[in-house]
């Protein structure tokens, strides 16, 4: 599994739908706390600046995101 540091690059975000911005897949995050989530992130451009937010599957947001990883598809 190769992890990727946030500051460095973000996952792509190509689904659009009723939300701001493009989501991405399920990812695998990693907080500064050392805690892991299943997320997505939401990117775009809004009230005039950038934004990239993870959320976990019951829509909390999940701040303080430092890594990141594609989940493998089981198929």
């Amino acid at each position: 599994m190769l992890w990727y540091k946030l500051e460095k690059k973000k996952p792509i975000a190509t689904e659009s739908g009723c939300w701001d911005g493009l989501k991405s897949d399920k990812i695998l995050v990693a907080t500064r706390g050392g805690k892991m989530h299943i997320a997505e992130m939401y990117e775009g451009f809004l009230d005039g600046s950038d934004f990239c937010d993870f959320y976990d599957s019951n829509d909390y947001e999940i701040r303080n995101v430092v890594y990141w990883t594609e989940i493998d598809s089981p198929f």
